[in-house]
């Protein structure tokens, strides 16, 4: 599959789903936790991980965002921005890269830490999923130190190119020689838990649907 196809079946596969296939293929650590939240709940991401670590500062650097401009020249389309970042006080992300990253052509962002400008960036409906808000600014509090590196983002290991699905539920990263097996295991959980749910429905006992499946 080219990553339009996958992009396409991951968005209609849910977190949970996701994270169940993954976790039967020994996988148990594929979501970032649960303080990693959606602006709101309407909003999905799938896309690639493009990666940027950041690092708390006491002050701003002699040349600020230096590192955050290089790794904007490297961003792209498809890119999901995974951010590490380096305190829980001030906002790593806000309107203008929002705005900078959609012309960019990526399709998301997911961070450890807070954004800002909620508002704004619900108006031009960019996905972000964070810890929470700050009105703060990172200037002078935080600095992306690199990108493009393999990071620990909340609870979740993230490298180049991994695929990461967001939404209600949280965010799940599927490593990238997975993502295939993944996406058709997904598939098939989904249509028998279409048929389990059916059963149910029907009034079928739980424990001889369960019985008969494998799964609740």
């Amino acid at each position: 599959m080219n990553d339009g196809e996958l992009s396409a079946k991951l968005t209609g596969l849910h977190t949970a789903l996701l994270c169940d296939v993954m976790d039967g293929l020994g996988y148990r650590d594929s979501a970032f936790g649960m303080s990693i939240r959606p602006m709101e709940p309407s909003q999905r991401l799938v896309g690639t991980a493009f990666t940027m670590r950041c690092e708390a500062v006491e002050r701003p650097p002699e040349k600020p965002y230096q590192h955050l401009l290089a790794a904007y020249a490297d961003l792209g389309k498809g890119d999901v921005i995974v951010l590490h970042c380096g305190d829980q006080v001030s906002a790593m992300w806000g309107e203008l890269l929002s705005t900078a990253a959609i012309a960019k052509g990526a399709v998301g962002a997911v961070m450890d830490g807070a954004t800002r400008d909620i508002e704004q960036i619900l108006k031009i409906g960019f996905p972000v999923f964070s810890t929470g808000f700050s009105p703060l600014n990172s200037a002078g509090r935080q600095e992306v130190v690199e990108h493009g590196a393999a990071l620990r983002c909340g609870n979740a290991s993230v490298r180049p190119g991994d695929w990461v699905v967001g939404d209600i539920m949280g965010v799940v990263v599927i490593p990238l020689e997975l993502v295939e097996q993944v996406v058709m295991l997904s598939l098939a959980k989904d249509t028998l838990e279409s048929t389990v749910r059916d059963e149910l429905l029907r009034g079928e006992e739980i424990g001889v649907v369960f019985g008969r499946h494998g799964i609740l």
